[in-house]
C-alpha cells in the first residue's frame, strides 16, 4: 500500500501517515479534533460524526513517540488510537484521539505536526475546532455551550447564538493546538460545555447540536441524550445506596451491615 508521511520540522517526534491517497481533501476544510479529555467530550463528538456522516472515510493516522502503550479495537478489529477521517460532502476532517498522551510536553510536538499537515498543499484547511469540558460536581441539569475564538471568528460564531466565555484558561492538547493556530493561517476556536468526571454524552450532544447549526449537519443526538439519562439514573441509584448503607450501620459496634448489597 502506498502511503505518504508528513513530518514537521518543528514537531519531529510525531508523524501523520496518510494511507488513502485517492481521496482529495478540498481546500478550505474544517479540521475537527476530539481529544480524550475530561468527560470524553472530544471522542464522543468525533465518534458520533464518524458514525452518522454517510460518506466519511478513514484516510490515515497520527503516530508519536509519546503515545502510551495502549491499543484500541472495535468488533475485534485493531485501530490506531489516533485516527484521521474525512467527509467530502461536508468538507470536514475528523481527528479522533482515544488515548491520553503520556507526558504534557508531547502536546507541543503534536500540535505543530497537526497544524503543519492541515496547512500543507495537500490539505489547505481553513479552520480548526477543539472541544473541552468544564468540570462540574454532582448532577448536571443543563448543558449550555460556550465558545472562545480568535477575534476574527467572533462575529461569525455569535450568529448561531453561542455565548462566549469571558475569561478562563484551556489546558492539555487542545490548548497547544489553539496556541499553534494563533501563529499561523488557521482560524481556531473552542467549544465548551459542563461535564462530569465520567463520560458525559449529554454534553457532547449539546456540542453536536451547535455543529449542526454551524456546518449544516444533520447529526441525531437522541441516543446520546438517552445515554446521559441512563448515566444520571445510575449515579442517583449509587448515591441512594450509599446513603442507605450509611444509615444501616450498626450503632455502637463499629461494624457495618452489608446485607443490603447482597
Amino acid at each position: 500500500m502506498v502511503k505518504k508521511e508528513y513530518i514537521c520540522n518543528k514537531g519531529k517526534r510525531s508523524t501523520i501517515v496518510i494511507e488513502d491517497l485517492t481521496t482529495e481533501i478540498k481546500e478550505g476544510a474544517t479540521f475537527v479534533i476530539g481529544f480524550a479529555g475530561i468527560g470524553l467530550i472530544g471522542p464522543i463528538v468525533a465518534n458520533t460524526l464518524i458514525e452518522q456522516l454517510s460518506d466519511v472515510k478513514e484516510i490515515g493516522f497520527v503516530t508519536s513517540e509519546y503515545l502510551p502503550p495502549i491499543s484500541v479495537f472495535y468488533a475485534g478489529v485493531l485501530k490506531h488510537p489516533f485516527r484521521l477521517l474525512y467527509s467530502p460532502q461536508n468538507n470536514l476532517i475528523i481527528g479522533i484521539c482515544e488515548v491520553p498522551f503520556q507526558i504534557p510536553t508531547a502536546y507541543n510536538d503534536l500540535s505543530k505536526t497537526l497544524c503543519n499537515w492541515a496547512l500543507s498543499e495537500d490539505v489547505k484547511a481553513k479552520e480548526i475546532v477543539i472541544f473541552q469540558g468544564i468540570p462540574q460536581r454532582g448532577i448536571i441539569d443543563e448543558y449550555p455551550v460556550y465558545y472562545a475564538a480568535e477575534e476574527a471568528m467572533i462575529e461569525h460564531l455569535e450568529k448561531f447564538g453561542i455565548a462566549k466565555v469571558e475569561k478562563g484558561i484551556i489546558v492539555g492538547p487542545e490548548a497547544t493546538v489553539l496556541n499553534e493556530a494563533l501563529t499561523n493561517r488557521l482560524d481556531a476556536y473552542a467549544l465548551f460545555t459542563p461535564v462530569l468526571e465520567i463520560p458525559t454524552p449529554e454534553g457532547a450532544a449539546s456540542i453536536l447540536e451547535v455543529l449542526n447549526k454551524i456546518y449544516d449537519l444533520k447529526i441525531d443526538t437522541t441516543s446520546l441524550i438517552e445515554q446521559g439519562k441512563e448515566i444520571k439514573a445510575k449515579m442517583l441509584e449509587l448515591a441512594q445506596k450509599a446513603q442507605q448503607y450509611q444509615q444501616q450501620q450498626l450503632p455502637g459496634t463499629g461494624k457495618e451491615y452489608t446485607g443490603y448489597f447482597q
